[in-house]
C-alpha cells in the first residue's frame, strides 16, 4: 500500500475529519498486514497534523472537534500497541484537548502510566478527571484506586474500590483488590463467597468460609464448606480447634484421628494431635522432695541433685525439640514463653522454623519479636545458604497482610539483593524508609547493601 502524499497537498476545511479518518484507516490495516513501521508513520503523522492544521481544526464545529477527539483516541491506541509510547500521550493529550470529556483519552492516560509504573501523580489525576466525568464507570473507578494505592493512599483506594464494587456487586477483581488491603473485612468476605458459590469456585470458597470462620467464630461456616468437601484439611484442623474450644473432646478425637491416617506427614496435624492428647490426660501434681524420699532416708542434697538432673534432662529433652516446643507455645497463647524460645533458637532450627507451615500471625509473631540484629543474622545465614523461598515465605505472608511493615520491607529488600534483583531491592528498601525513615541507619550499616553505595539512588536514599 503506497503511503499518502503528504507534502504540497492542502486539505479543504469541510473533508479535514474525513482525511484523518481515511489516514487512520489506512495505518490500522498496514498493522494488520505486519507493516507495523510504515503504520507508525502515519499514525504519527495524525498526530504531527493537528499542529499543522490548528487554525482549521480550532475553527471545527463543536461536533466536528468531538469527532476528530475519537479519531486521536483511537490513534493513540495503535500507538501502545506498538508501543510508541511518548507519541500515544501526545496524541491523548491533542484528544482530551479537542473534547475535555473524552473520558476514554483520560482513562487511556492513566492506564499507560499505571502499566508503565511512571508519572504515577499525573496518572491519579487523569484517573480522577475521568471519574469525575463518568462516575459510575467501573473502569475508571478501578484504575483509580490501583493509581492511589501506589502512591500509598490506601483510604482513598478503598474509597474508589468500594465506588466500583457498588456499581458492579459481583466484580471478582475489585473485591480481590479490596481483600488485599483489608483482608478482614468479614462484609467483603460475605460477598466473595456468595460471588464463588454462585461460579461454583469451590477451591476459593473453602479458604472463604475458613477466613470467614476465623473472623466470625460462626461455625456456620465450617459446617457449609464440610458440607462441599468433607475431608478438607484445613476446614477439619479448624473444626477440631472450634470442638476442643467447646470441650466437645470425642469428636474432635475422631476427627483428628482420621486426619493423622490420611496425612501422617503434617506437622500442623501431628502438633494437633499432641496438643488434644495432653489436654486430656489427668493433671498430676508435683510431689515435693521431702515426700518422695523422707522415708527412705535419703537426704535432702541427694533430693537436690535429683532435682537438677531432672532439670537438666528437661532442658536436654527441649533443646531436641526447641522448634515443636516455641510452636507449641505460640499456637497454646504462651506468647512470653514463645518469645524466650524464637530469641535462642539457632540458625539451623530457625530454617526448620521457616519450612514448617508459616501463616501470617506466626511471620508477624516472629518478625516483630526478633530484633534488627537477630533477623539480619537469621537472614543473611540464609541467604548463606541460599535458602531463600523459606525466608521469602516468611516475609511475603506478612506483607500480602500489611505491606508497611518497614522491617519486613528491610528483609525484603535486602534479600531482593542477595538474588540479584537490583530494582526490587530498591523499591523495597525505599519503601520501608517511606514508612519508617530509621531504617536508613540499618541499609547504610548493611554489608550486603554495600553494593549500590555508589549507585544514585542508595545515596539519595541514606542521605
Amino acid at each position: 500500500m503506497d503511503l499518502p502524499l503528504f507534502g504540497g497537498r492542502k486539505k479543504k476545511e469541510s473533508t479535514i475529519v474525513r482525511d484523518y479518518a481515511k489516514t487512520l484507516e489506512d495505518a490500522k490495516a498496514l498493522m494488520n498486514s505486519g507493516e507495523d513501521d510504515r503504520a507508525q508513520i502515519l499514525l504519527r503523522r495524525i498526530n504531527r497534523w493537528v499542529s499543522e492544521d490548528f487554525d482549521r481544526v480550532s475553527a471545527l464545529s463543536p461536533k466536528e472537534k468531538r469527532e476528530l477527539s475519537k479519531i486521536l483516541t483511537e490513534a493513540g491506541e495503535k500507538m501502545l500497541i506498538l508501543k510508541d509510547y511518548e507519541y500515544a500521550i501526545k496524541t491523548f493529550e491533542k484528544a482530551k484537548s479537542l473534547d475535555r470529556n473524552n473520558v476514554r483519552a483520560w482513562l487511556d492516560i492513566g492506564r499507560n502510566l499505571l502499566e508503565r509504573n511512571v508519572q504515577i501523580p499525573y496518572a491519579v489525576a487523569s484517573l480522577k478527571e475521568a471519574v469525575k466525568l463518568a462516575p459510575n464507570n467501573v473502569e475508571a473507578n478501578i484504575l483509580l484506586g490501583d493509581a492511589l494505592r501506589m502512591e500509598g493512599d490506601l483510604k482513598g483506594a478503598i474509597e474508589a474500590y468500594f465506588h466500583a464494587l457498588e456499581i458492579d456487586p459481583e466484580n471478582e477483581d475489585v473485591i480481590n483488590k479490596i481483600l488485599k488491603i483489608e483482608p478482614d473485612n468479614v462484609e467483603v468476605l460475605k460477598k466473595y463467597a456468595e460471588l464463588l458459590k454462585k461460579k461454583g469456585n469451590d477451591t476459593e470458597l473453602l479458604k472463604v468460609y475458613n477466613r470467614l470462620y476465623s473472623l466470625t467464630k460462626d461455625e456456620r461456616y465450617l459446617d457449609e464448606g464440610l458440607d462441599i468437601d468433607p475431608g478438607n484439611k484445613d476446614l477439619l484442623i479448624t473444626k477440631v480447634r472450634f470442638l476442643m474450644d467447646n470441650n466437645e473432646l470425642v469428636e474432635a478425637n475422631r476427627i483428628i484421628e482420621q486426619l493423622r491416617e490420611d496425612y501422617p506427614e503434617d506437622p500442623t496435624v501431628q502438633m494437633l494431635y499432641e496438643e488434644l492428647s495432653g489436654g486430656e490426660k489427668e493433671e498430676v501434681k508435683p510431689i515435693a522432695v521431702d515426700e518422695l524420699f523422707g522415708d527412705l532416708g535419703i537426704d535432702e542434697t541427694l533430693g537436690e541433685i535429683s532435682t537438677e538432673n531432672v532439670e537438666k534432662q528437661k532442658e536436654e529433652i527441649e533443646e531436641v525439640n526447641k522448634v515443636d516446643t516455641f510452636l507449641n507455645a505460640f499456637y497454646n497463647g504462651d506468647l512470653d514463653e514463645a518469645k524466650e524460645i524464637l530469641k535462642n533458637l539457632s540458625h539451623e532450627e530457625f530454617i526448620d522454623l521457616a519450612n514448617r507451615e508459616i501463616n501470617f500471625e506466626l511471620a508477624k509473631f516472629m518478625v516483630d519479636n526478633l530484633n534488627i540484629e537477630q533477623g539480619n543474622t537469621i537472614l543473611e545465614e540464609m541467604i548463606s545458604k541460599q535458602a531463600y523461598d523459606y525466608a521469602e515465605k516468611i516475609l511475603n505472608e506478612i506483607l500480602k497482610k500489611n505491606f508497611k511493615d518497614a522491617k519486613a520491607l528491610f528483609y525484603k529488600g535486602k534479600l531482593m539483593a542477595a538474588k540479584g534483583n537490583d530494582m526490587g531491592a530498591r523499591n523495597f528498601l525505599t519503601m520501608s524508609v517511606k514508612f519508617n525513615p530509621e531504617m536508613k541507619k540499618y541499609i547504610k550499616e548493611d554489608k550486603i547493601l554495600k553494593k549500590y553505595e555508589n549507585e544514585d539512588w542508595y545515596k539519595k536514599l541514606i542521605s
